[in-house]
């Protein structure tokens, strides 16, 4: 099993000081980018915003599969941050082989359409989640920082129906959730398996799908982030999607002599 570990290091000085601040990460500054074809690169953006020195930390990053509460998939790798100076950031990066993660989607997903459209879109990515955990050596004791991240995408073709990502669920209780930040022109849904409007309260365990629309005056090559805020015993966990305005083949539909007539937008 292959794996690269890089660190970047700016405006780090390891002077002693009497205090330290915590270090920070937050859920924005995770993400990952799709390397060639193969290749997933994870990015961890530590930075101090405080007025002394932090102390070193270690953690680890995890792999989940597309969704909300889910159980670790497998470890991506394992690092370390040194004492970082005020107002300075440490940058932890991971590569890994596409096939050592979960399939993105949730094994359902997503993108059914994708072959018919003209160019590639949305752009290629892996749709999953990570669960960063570290912890920080202080003078006070250990502190324990934990993040997680879950990202997802889904192409679109403007005025030509919905298309839909698979969504798993792992709390044993009932779910309460919420879209935010959707877009002027498109729409957003989430639904069971069957495609029927998911209930106000989710049971333990749900699947089933995020599904978008965009307008048919959406332009091609716009795109939409909005999240999904799904609620669990009280803790919330925030699922963001990207969706992208495709260009796509202008369908056509069958006269009732049998020939084909295309539609022009």
């Amino acid at each position: 099993m292959r794996r690269w570990l890089f660190l970047c290091l700016a405006g780090l000085a390891l002077a002693a000081s009497p205090a330290f601040a915590a270090v920070s990460l937050t859920s924005e500054d995770v993400s990952w980018t799709l390397v060639g074809t193969d290749m997933v690169r994870f990015q961890l953006h530590f930075h101090n915003d405080g007025s002394a020195v932090s102390g070193a930390a270690s953690g680890t990053l995890y792999s989940q599969e597309f969704g909300a509460f889910m159980p670790h998939y497998g470890t991506i790798g394992t690092f370390n941050v040194p004492p970082i100076e005020p107002e300075s950031f440490f940058d932890v990066f991971f590569e890994v082989p596409i096939t050592d993660l979960p399939f993105g989607g949730g094994g359902g997903g997503g993108l059914a359409t994708a072959a018919a459209r003209i160019v590639p879109c949305p752009p290629p990515t892996w749709a999953g989640n990570v669960d960063v955990t570290w912890f920080e050596a202080d003078p006070g004791g250990p502190i324990v920082g934990q993040v997680n991240k879950h990202f997802g995408v889904v192409g679109v073709c403007p005025g030509q129906g919905q298309y839909c990502i698979h969504l798993l669920t792992g709390c044993i209780g009932n779910i309460t959730w919420a879209f935010r930040n959707v877009c002027p022109g498109w729409t957003v849904s989430l639904e069971t398996e069957g495609h029927a409007p998911a209930p106000a309260q989710l049971p333990p365990g749900f699947t089933g799908w995020i599904c978008v629309s965009a307008n048919a005056n959406v332009p091609v090559g716009s795109q939409c982030c909005f999240a999904l805020d799904l609620t669990c015993l009280g803790v919330t966990a925030t699922i963001n999607v990207c969706a992208y305005a495709c260009e796509c083949p202008v369908p056509t539909i069958p006269e009732t002599w049998g020939r084909l007539k295309t539609i022009y937008r």
